[in-house]
C-alpha cells in the first residue's frame, strides 16, 4: 500500500458508501484511478467486505479493548477459541506473545464477564481493559430509534454496503425513495455504521501500535497529532476509564520509518513513555450486533431467535 490506499481506506472505513466521485475528488484522482485502486485492495484481500450495521448510539454498546500478554498455546488458535464470545469481533497478534482483543459488550454489566472469557481463554495474567463510550448510552430503546424498515434496510446492506438504494427497495418491497430517505436519515444521525472489513497485515507494510503513558497534567490534542502524523498515524484510541493511556495506530513501509516514527513520537511533551508493538495478523469475527438487524427487522418471523 501507498499513502493514496491508506487514505482511500480510511475514508471507507469512516463511511463505506462515499462515493468514487467523492473519494477522487478529495483525493485529487480521477474516478477510475480510486475504482482500480479499491478493486486491487479487494482483490489482494486488504478489504474483505463493505458492511453495515446499527451504531452504538442505537445499541448502546461499550466498544472495548482487552491486551496483554497471552500464554496460551498454540499462539495461532487463540483468535479462534477467542471469536466464541458473541461480543468478541477482532482479535490481533503482536510481538512477543502480546494480543489485542476488541469487543462489543452490551453494557458496564457485560464487561466483567468478557472481560474474565479472555483472560481465562487466553491465559493473560494481567490484561489491560479499556473503555471507549464511542457512542454514548441512550435512554430510547433501539426499537423506538429505527422502526423494522429502517432494521431491514441495515440488513440488506449488511454484507455489501455500497449496494445501490435501487437493489436495496427491490430487496425490500419500498420505493427507492423510501429507502433512501431513511438511509439519508440514519447516517446523518450516526444511526448505521457504514465501513469496511480492512486487513491491512496482508500487504508488506508494516502495522503498529504505540502505547503512551501521558505525562503528569498534560493534555492530548489527537488531533494535532493526526495533523503532524499522517499518514503514518492512522488512528487513536483514548479510554475513559483509563485517563493516562493513549494508544496510536500507524503504518510505515519499512523499519526505518517506523524507528524515525517512533523517535518523534516520543519527543512529544504530553508523554511521559512511549511503548510500541509491531502486529503480526489480525481477524475480523461477526458478533451480537450484527445479528441485530435480522431480529429487529423481522420480529414477527418465528425462524428468527429474539
Amino acid at each position: 500500500m501507498d499513502e493514496t490506499d491508506i487514505a482511500i481506506s480510511l475514508m471507507l472505513l469512516a463511511n463505506s458508501r462515499t462515493s468514487l466521485r467523492v473519494l477522487a475528488g478529495r483525493l485529487g484522482l480521477s474516478v477510475n484511478a480510486v475504482h482500480k485502486r479499491i478493486q486491487a485492495m479487494v482483490e489482494v484481500g486488504i478489504i474483505r467486505g463493505f458492511t453495515a450495521r446499527p451504531s452504538a448510539i442505537v445499541i448502546g454498546a461499550l466498544n472495548v479493548y482487552i491486551y496483554g500478554s497471552a500464554m496460551a498455546e498454540p499462539l495461532r488458535d487463540l483468535p479462534a477459541k477467542l471469536s466464541r464470545n458473541e461480543s468478541v469481533y477482532w482479535v490481533t497478534q503482536a510481538g512477543g506473545g502480546y494480543i489485542y482483543v476488541g469487543a462489543h459488550v452490551r453494557g458496564l454489566g457485560d464487561l466483567s464477564a468478557v472481560s474474565d472469557y479472555v483472560r481465562k481463554t487466553a491465559e493473560m495474567p494481567s490484561p489491560t481493559v479499556g473503555i471507549i463510550d464511542y457512542g454514548g448510552e441512550i435512554k430510547t430503546p433501539p426499537e423506538e430509534v429505527l422502526d423494522a424498515l429502517d432494521w431491514q434496510i441495515i440488513h440488506s446492506l449488511s454484507e455489501d454496503s455500497r449496494k445501490p438504494v435501487a437493489e436495496v427497495a427491490k430487496d425490500l418491497g419500498a420505493s427507492a425513495k423510501t429507502v433512501r430517505r431513511r438511509l439519508d436519515r440514519m447516517i446523518e444521525g450516526n444511526l448505521i455504521e457504514l465501513s469496511i472489513k480492512w486487513y491491512p497485515d496482508v500487504s508488506d507494510d508494516i502495522m503498529s501500535i504505540f502505547h503512551a503513558k501521558l505525562a503528569m497534567n498534560a493534555r492530548v490534542d489527537p488531533a494535532e497529532l493526526q495533523r503532524k502524523y499522517a499518514p503514518h498515524l492512522l488512528y487513536q484510541l483514548h479510554f475513559s476509564n483509563l485517563p493516562d493511556e493513549h494508544l496510536m495506530f500507524t503504518w510505515t513501509r519499512t523499519m526505518k520509518e517506523l524507528k524515525l516514527l517512533k523517535e518523534n513520537i516520543e519527543k512529544e511533551p504530553c508523554f511521559r513513555t512511549v511503548a510500541m508493538n509491531i502486529l503480526y495478523t489480525g481477524e475480523i469475527y461477526p458478533t451480537w450486533r450484527d445479528s441485530l438487524p435480522l431480529r429487529m427487522g423481522w420480529p414477527e418471523n418465528p425462524r428468527v431467535r429474539l
